[in-house]
């Protein structure tokens, strides 16, 4: 057994209280929907940076968070008006996550032409007249005495042109904020129509406008700016239920005098009595509750706003029953976005470099939206400890459990029991620390003062359990296993063959081979010219990447290559290694050493598999040429992969990586110990851990460094 560090033991020591979170399986609630954010402004943004950075800002927004709900404006208001950019956004946001991903609409104004103001601004001429910011007036309306049947037709005709632009909103709110008077766009309802439109009269027009198209959205609402004060009841109380599908509302108060969206972000116990007050009376899994926007409208990016936005999600998805969560800003310009800033580049703003920011509110949907999928229920959890909180999510199959538990007081153990499963994987973000970091998963993990620990657990014995069929792909496949780690495309020591190797005619066959060599008894033995290339030509060994590894699409996806190989005769070989099988050759490192007498591990980039315009070259293949008789091959593993590309992390506690976690592995790929970096270096850079003498491999998500003990 491994001696237990210094470190290690002091860090045990400090943790002197424990939280005990109990699940119950089979004590299930509300069925999840999903998790989500707005895409209402600053798309141009998007589509303005270069391809490359696109795809980074797709793959970091939608898969990196598993996102299944995006809220998007109707800015139809009128037919010049431009959706292209959102168009752009959500084509990439359904090839990433396909049929769970959903669309919420949300109408911020009617078309001026329908307000006695003329404008879509709540605010003209610097003056806000609740009267001019509402419908005109009608004398033939047959809803009213507003002009309803143009809202409502206004509404029909504006989803028929998203849909031939491949828009086609899951969930509509007729009306953002109906009760707020703004300066930006605003059209003011009251829940029954007196001097101003009444949203009952409104909703039922457009419900009996809608219900005319092929493929009608649910409409969901009232939408109101905050809870409190019975404002929310106010609004649902005056309209016909059966025209709702479901309920909306925004966090911006919660009544009792708690206003302050920024203070309540860091309080988030206010919401819990009034949204215990509405999912007593209201929601279902038919007619579920979701919680629209909401936002600390703070001007600067807080660390404490991860724990606030978490345990919102929490009292939320216990006492409030919410079927879904949409936190407004998904991406906003400039780097404080709420949970991504974009930055362009040079020219826009004030943003001087192209760059995405990852936000700490960020990794606090993550830690929800990455391991429940939609169609998921909420099951009955408690936690015994001081400031610990949690909730609990069960698939639709029953066979994964997901225990989210925000600790926001001194570090302490979590000690977690979930009746039949065993825990498979494990995440953890702190304030000021480290963000959605892969830890053990165990039934007791340490906890650091203020963060955020997501635990997944599954069993394979469901039959006490009542089960549904499960929406999307389940079981549940851990995320870190394919997010910014690595994919094994070959491991010869589970091979028995040299499988899909060819060559060209000119060279040897590749042949798979058992004679132990240092400590790897199986690997391929590849054959090359054996002769300077202006001599006999570039003559290549190709290997074609596995249908299983294929189906990850490892060249586009990861960062880098990295070979187990080495020399098979007594000089260093110097190998050329790009893509093939596609429209063209694509070079991606020249020059790579397989050292004679030693396997090392070589890494190689993928940069060059996309082109300038960020399209692929399409390679299926490997191709290996040298001028030396030939190499061996023993595992070939991409690194860096998956579709989170988390770049640009906006945090404050590193200036390197000596402080992230970190793994040391032997040449042959063996993990021998993990921990912080700077944990097991010298001050020359020497490993100091208790290994052997020899060479090692010392890794973390930033980089990849060799090091000697």
């Amino acid at each position: 057994m491994r001696k237990k560090t210094i470190a290690t033991a002091l860090v045990a020591a400090s943790i002197a209280s424990a939280a005990n979170i109990t699940v119950d399986p089979s004590s299930t609630a509300q069925r999840v929907i999903g998790f989500g954010a707005g895409a209402a402004y600053y798309q141009s943004w998007i589509t303005a940076m270069s391809s490359s950075m696109q795809k980074d800002f797709y793959d970091t927004a939608f898969s990196g968070l598993n996102l299944s709900l995006l809220r998007i404006g109707n800015w139809k208001q009128e037919d010049t008006t431009s959706i292209v950019a959102d168009a752009a956004i959500i084509k990439a946001g359904r090839e990433r996550l396909g049929n769970r991903f959903k669309i919420e609409m949300s109408s911020w104004s009617a078309p001026g032409r329908l307000k006695p103001s003329g404008s879509v601004n709540g605010s003209v001429n610097g003056q806000k007249v609740k009267s001019q910011n509402t419908l005109k007036t009608s004398n033939s309306d047959p809803y009213g005495k507003f002009v309803y049947s143009e809202f409502a037709h206004w509404w029909k005709t504006s989803l028929q042109a998203y849909e031939k632009m491949g828009i086609t909103p899951d969930y509509i709110s007729l009306q953002n904020e109906p009760d707020m008077e703004a300066d930006y766009e605003e059209t003011l309802f009251d829940p029954n129509e007196g001097e101003i439109a009444g949203y009952k009269q409104a909703l039922q027009a457009v419900r009996d406008s809608i219900k005319t198209l092929a493929n009608p959205p649910k409409i969901i609402g009232p939408e109101p700016l905050g809870i409190g004060y019975s404002n929310f009841e106010k609004y649902v109380k005056a309209l016909d239920n059966n025209n709702l599908d479901g309920y909306a509302y925004h966090l911006y108060h919660a009544g009792d005098g708690n206003d302050n969206s920024g203070t309540n972000y860091l309080n988030p116990e206010n919401f819990r009595k009034a949204m215990t007050n509405i999912a007593k009376n209201y929601g279902s899994d038919t007619k579920p509750i979701i919680m629209t926007e909401f936002c600390t409208m703070e001007n600067e990016v807080r660390e404490q706003d991860m724990l606030g936005l978490a345990h919102i999600m929490q009292v939320g998805f216990t006492s409030g029953k919410l079927n879904a969560y949409i936190a407004w800003e998904l991406f906003w310009g400039e780097p404080n976005g709420q949970l991504i800033g974009v930055c362009p580049g040079n020219g826009w703003s004030s943003c001087t470099e192209a760059k995405l920011y990852i936000n700490p509110e960020y990794h606090a949907m993550r830690h929800y939206s990455k391991f429940v999928n939609p169609g998921w229920r909420v099951v009955s959890s408690t936690a015994d400890g001081s400031n610990v909180y949690a909730v609990a999510f069960r698939s639709a199959d029953c066979d994964s459990i997901t225990v989210v538990a925000i600790n926001k007081g001194s570090a302490q153990n979590l000690n977690l029991s979930v009746n039949g499963y065993a825990p498979i994987s494990a995440v953890q973000s702190t304030e000021n620390g480290a963000k959605s970091k892969s830890i053990t998963a165990s039934a007791i993990i340490d906890a650091p003062a203020k963060s955020i620990t997501t635990v997944v657990f599954t069993t394979s014995n469901t039959a006490a359990l009542q089960c549904e069929d499960s929406p999307i792909e389940d079981p549940y496949i851990d995320p870190s296993s394919q997010i910014g780690d690595s994919l094994v495309i070959v491991d010869y020591a589970n091979e028995s063959s040299a499988g899909t190797w060819s060559s060209d005619a000119s060279l040897g066959k590749v042949t798979f081979e058992i004679t132990p060599l240092d400590g790897i008894s199986k690997y391929v033995k590849v054959p090359l010219a054996d002769c300077a290339q202006d001599e006999c030509g570039y003559q290549h060994a190709l290997f074609t990447i596995p249908d299983a590894a294929a189906v990850k699409d490892p060249l586009t996806k990861c960062k880098e290559l990295v070979f187990t190989m080495r020399s098979i005769n007594t000089d260093d070989a110097s190998v050329n290694i790009g893509g093939a099988g596609g429209s063209t050759w694509s070079n991606y490192q020249y020059g790579n050493n397989a050292p004679a007498g030693a396997w090392d591990q070589v890494s190689v980039p993928l940069d060059n598999e996309i082109d300038s315009t960020g399209a692929p070259f399409g390679s299926t293949q490997l191709s290996f040429n040298s001028d030396n008789a030939g190499i061996y091959i023993a595992k070939i593993v991409a690194t860096g992969c998956g579709t989170h590309a988390i770049k640009g992390m906006n945090t404050n506690f590193a200036a390197n990586d000596m402080n992230a976690e970190a793994k040391v592995f032997d040449l042959n790929g063996n993990l021998l110990w993990s921990g912080i970096k700077g944990q097991a270096f010298n001050a020359d850079g020497t490993i100091r851990l208790d290994l052997n003498k020899g060479l090692y491999i010392v890794k973390t998500k930033s980089s990849t460094v060799k090091a000697t003990k």
